[in-house]
């Protein structure tokens, strides 16, 4: 799968990209990223800026439209563009597993106080948000975004059966309590159900278990 990523900071997605499944996944080809630095698509003259004054006033500077426009078109394949934004639909894993099976997305960071209306009127297919909070730039979203997309793709964990039980996958229920070895430390116990070697019951504890925890979260 191709993500063409514009941002302000590439550096930003390294850690990334060199840490574990991912690198992986760029070794395989299962992955394939491409950045666009923003400011090298800034208009002419004005020294790599790519924000100005809104409109009416207020605080903060917004994204020209130009830029992203440039950026998003310089890339070999178009594909559909994602903003992050905090006006977006929240990311479900539904909406994940969606993603996961398109060939290719082209991801938007914003910066600033907000982007020019004109991208998500005209060149954006999605807008995407985390959650009702704030960050200081599009790019934190667009990792967790790359990383929660990136895992459903066929042959990235390794095996596809270690994603179909986690939380939200199974009819979007938070995923059961999980123990390893020791059975016992300081008193704390591993539920003995578990060591029972009981396949049927262990089956019956983990959706049980399964649906407390989400109903709690409700």
């Amino acid at each position: 799968m191709v993500f063409q990523i514009v941002t302000l900071f590439p550096e930003r997605y390294r850690y990334f990209l060199e840490s574990g499944l991912p690198s992986k996944g760029l070794k395989k080809a299962l992955l394939e990223l491409r950045f666009r630095q923003l400011r090298h698509y800034a208009d002419p003259g004005r020294g790599g800026r790519i924000d100005d004054l809104p409109y009416g006033g207020g605080p903060g500077m917004v994204l020209q439209v130009g830029p992203i426009h440039r950026a998003i078109q310089s890339f070999p394949d178009q594909y559909p563009v994602v903003l992050f934004t905090p006006r977006g639909k929240r990311l479900n894993q539904q909406m994940v597993r969606s993603f996961s099976s398109l060939p290719g997305l082209t991801l938007v960071s914003g910066y600033f106080e907000g982007v020019d209306e004109r991208v998500a009127a005209n060149l954006v297919d999605y807008q995407i948000s985390l959650g009702d909070f704030i960050l200081g730039s599009g790019d934190a979203a667009a990792i967790c975004f790359l990383e929660s997309v990136s895992r459903l793709i066929p042959g990235f964990m390794g095996s596809d059966e270690s994603h179909q039980e986690e939380s939200h996958e199974v009819e979007g229920a938070l995923e059961y309590p999980q123990y390893t070895r020791p059975p016992e430390y300081q008193d704390w116990e591993v539920p003995p159900i578990l060591l029972s070697g009981d396949h049927g019951k262990i089956e019956q504890w983990r959706k049980e278990q399964s649906l407390k925890l989400s109903e709690k979260m409700q």
